[in-house]
C-alpha cells in the first residue's frame, strides 16, 4: 500500500478518467539530438500500441534476429497508450534493412545509424497529448492549480506506474530481492520501486513541513536542464535563482555513497529512512548507489482545452526525461485510470 502523497497547491477538486479510449494517451520521445548516420548501432523510431517497452524490445530483437541484450532504449513508455520511442540495435557489419519494418504491435517510422548504444535516460524530454473524459466541471480552483503548476513547477514524485498495477511492488521487492534469482529487468524494477518510495516520502514530508517555496540551509541543488548538482549556502542571489526556476532542491535516491545533504534536509531524510528501515536494509544488501533527484520539475509548452459539452479536457505538454505526466495531472485532477 502506497501512502497518500501531498501536493503543494492543495488537493484537486475535480475528477477525470484517463485512458478510457485507445488514443486518449499519446507520448513521443524526443532524443534532443540526431543520430549521426554512421556507426554499428541502428537507431529506430518506433510507434507502438498495447506493448510495454520490454515487450517491444523482445519483439524487435526477434524480428531482427538479435539477442535482446543488443537492443538499447532510453525510456520506459506506457503500455496502454499510443507511444513513439527510440531503440538502438547493435548490428556491426550489417546493412540497415532497405525498407522500414512493421511488426506485431509496432511499426518503424525512421531509422539511422549511430556510433553509441542508446542508454536509459539519454532522451531529453517527452511530448504528451492526453484526453481526460467525464470531467464534469472545471472550476476556477482547478484553473488556478494549473497556473501554479505551469508557473512554479510541480512536485517531482515518481508516478503510480513505478509501483506496479496493484501498487504492490514495494511489498514484492522486500519478499523477492533477498533470496530469489530474478531477471535483470525484474530486479531493476523492484529496486527502483524501493528507492522511488523513499524519495516520494521525503518529498511529501518536505511539502507537509512547508519547505516548498524556498530552499533550505543544507540543500543540494540541481541545475535546470542538465542535472548538474552543487551545494551552496542560500543567500539572496541563490533564492532569486530558485524562484526563477533556474535551480531546484534535491533529495536522495537511497544508496551507498558520501552523504551530500546537511542540516534539516539531511534530518528529514534520516527520519524517513529510519521509518522505512526494512527498505533501506534491502537496498544496502543489493548494493544500491546514491543518486540525487530534483524535488521540483517544470512543464514546457503546456496548453489545455476544456470542452464542457463533451466533458473532456485535452492537455498538451512537454516533460523532462524521468518525469511522469500522471504526477503533473495529480496536482489538479483526481484521476481514474481506465486501463
Amino acid at each position: 500500500m502506497i501512502p497518500e502523497l501531498v501536493y503543494p497547491y492543495g488537493p484537486p477538486v475535480t475528477a477525470g478518467i484517463l485512458k478510457s479510449r485507445p488514443n486518449d494517451f499519446r507520448v513521443c520521445e524526443e532524443l534532443g539530438f540526431e543520430p549521426s548516420g554512421e556507426g554499428e548501432h541502428l537507431f529506430l523510431l518506433l510507434e507502438k500500441e498495447e506493448l510495454s517497452t520490454h515487450e517491444l524490445v523482445t519483439r524487435v530483437a526477434r524480428d531482427y534476429s538479435l539477442d535482446p541484450k543488443l537492443v538499447g532504449y532510453s525510456g520506459l513508455k506506457d503500455k496502454h497508450a499510443l507511444t513513439r520511442q527510440w531503440l538502438s540495435l547493435h548490428m556491426p557489419g550489417k546493412n540497415p534493412p532497405a525498407e522500414l519494418c512493421k511488426g506485431n504491435g509496432y511499426r518503424v517510422l525512421r531509422q539511422s545509424s549511430h556510433k553509441r548504444k542508446l542508454r536509459p535516460g539519454t532522451h531529453k524530454y517527452n511530448s504528451f497529448q492526453v484526453v481526460l473524459r467525464e470531467v464534469r466541471d472545471f472550476p476556477d480552483q482547478t484553473r488556478e492549480q494549473i497556473s501554479a503548476v505551469t508557473g512554479q513547477g510541480f512536485a517531482n514524485y515518481f508516478g503510480a506506474q513505478r509501483f506496479g498495477r496493484q501498487q504492490d511492488n514495494v511489498t514484492q521487492a522486500l519478499e523477492q530481492l533477498p533470496g530469489r534469482r530474478l531477471t535483470r529487468s525484474r530486479k531493476s524494477i523492484l529496486l527502483s520501486s524501493l528507492r522511488s518510495h523513499l524519495f516520494n516520502q521525503i518529498l511529501a514530508r518536505r511539502i507537509s513541513l512547508g519547505h516548498w517555496e524556498l530552499p533550505l540551509e543544507g540543500d543540494v541543488f540541481m541545475l535546470r536542464g542538465n542535472r548538474s548538482i552543487f551545494s551552496e549556502t542560500p543567500d539572496d542571489r541563490l533564492v532569486e535563482r530558485f524562484r526563477a526556476l533556474d535551480i531546484s532542491s534535491t533529495a536522495s535516491l537511497y544508496g551507498s555513497g558520501q552523504a551530500l545533504l546537511t542540516g534539516e534536509p539531511q534530518a528529514i531524510e534520516a527520519q524517513v529512512f529510519a521509518e522505512c528501515d526494512a527498505i533501506t536494509r534491502c537496498l544496502d544488501q543489493q548494493g544500491a548507489k546514491l543518486q540525487m533527484r530534483a524535488l521540483r520539475a517544470l512543464v514546457d509548452n503546456f496548453s489545455y482545452d476544456y470542452d464542457a459539452e463533451d466533458q473532456s479536457l485535452l492537455l498538451k505538454l512537454d516533460l523532462p526525461a524521468g518525469c511522469y505526466v500522471t504526477t503533473v495531472l495529480d496536482h489538479f485532477i483526481k484521476l481514474q485510470d481506465a486501463s
